[in-house]
């Protein structure tokens, strides 16, 4: 009996030396290729070792992209600011606003006026150097009363980091492409490379264009400003004591009062565009008015 176990305890050791090293045969054949093998070229079919050279090294930069030290760069910041104000003369506003911006630098990129009379409006966007935006800012609001202001800021540091990168990365792409193309010897490796080029050209084109949009937000702040036409604006005071007092009740009486003017003026133009057809109506009305009366006193009598 015993020795039966022991038979059996020698067969099943053999068996897990020999697993062991089927294990390690197999492994080996996998880390090493067989005798004769040729590794695989490079994508693309590039002849010679520019194409091995081209591959390592645009692989090596990309990596250097997403490892880049962006804690080293320069903070980069799309500042923007948004005003809201009472101006006492819509035009005047506007020219010392487009004024006030060549003078720092800048420049007005968009406006639009509306509404008539004393109840106009106007919206308009100016673009100025970033640096310039607090002085600018102080100007602006001398002109009017400010009802509402507000300045904010966006970290595109990573961003604009990553583009750079990506864009001198093509840039080598680019360079050692065409060096590949001059050593080029049939016909489909050219067009391999053709190809290849092209693409990487397309994609520069796009990051180019989309870096510099970005360069002209950070280099230059956006203002947002509303304006609203109230001829009492410049008379906005604010006191203490009687004087306060006796100052913002003038100021209420001119609001008052320039309601008034502009209600009654409302009802003139109304009426006068209202003229042609109020007559129309009265050529009707009136000789079936009279008709109806006459026919009520016959009845009476």
């Amino acid at each position: 009996m015993k020795k039966h176990w022991a038979l059996v305890a020698m067969l099943f050791l053999v068996l897990f030396v020999v697993g062991c090293a089927a294990g390690k045969t197999a492994r080996s054949d996998m880390a090493e290729p067989p005798g004769g093998a040729v590794a695989p070229e490079p994508q693309g079919g590039y002849d010679g070792g520019v194409g091995d050279d081209y591959v390592q090294d645009t692989v090596e930069e990309r990596k250097s992209i997403a490892d880049g030290s962006y804690a080293a760069a320069e903070q980069k910041l799309i500042r923007t600011a948004h005003i809201d104000m009472d101006v006492e003369n819509i035009d005047a506003a506007l020219a010392a606003i487009a004024d006030t911006a060549k003078a720092e630098g800048g420049y007005l990129a968009k406006s639009s006026v509306f509404g008539a009379d004393e109840m106009r409006r106007a919206t308009l966007s100016v673009r100025l150097p970033a640096e310039k935006l607090e002085q600018f800012l102080a100007e602006i609001k001398k002109l009017g009363k400010v009802k509402s202001s507000s300045v904010g800021e966006d970290d595109v540091t990573l961003r604009y980091v990553d583009l750079e990168a990506r864009i001198r990365n093509l840039a080598r792409q680019e360079e050692r492409l065409l060096a590949i193309l001059e050593r080029a010897e049939t016909v489909e490796d050219i067009l391999r490379i053709e190809k290849e080029l092209g693409r990487v050209r397309g994609e520069l084109e796009a990051l180019t264009a989309e870096f510099r949009y970005l360069q002209d937000r950070v280099d230059y702040a956006t203002v947002q400003l509303s304006l609203t036409e109230t001829p009492a604006a410049s008379r906005t005071v604010t006191g203490s004591g009687l004087k306060g007092v006796w100052q913002r009740g003038l100021n209420g009486l001119v609001r008052s009062i320039n309601g008034l003017i502009s209600g009654l003026g409302s009802l003139i133009v109304f009426l006068l565009s209202a003229l042609p057809y109020l007559v129309i109506i009265a050529l009707v009305a009136i000789p079936l008015y009279r008709r109806l009366r006459k026919s009520k006193n016959s009845h009476t009598d």
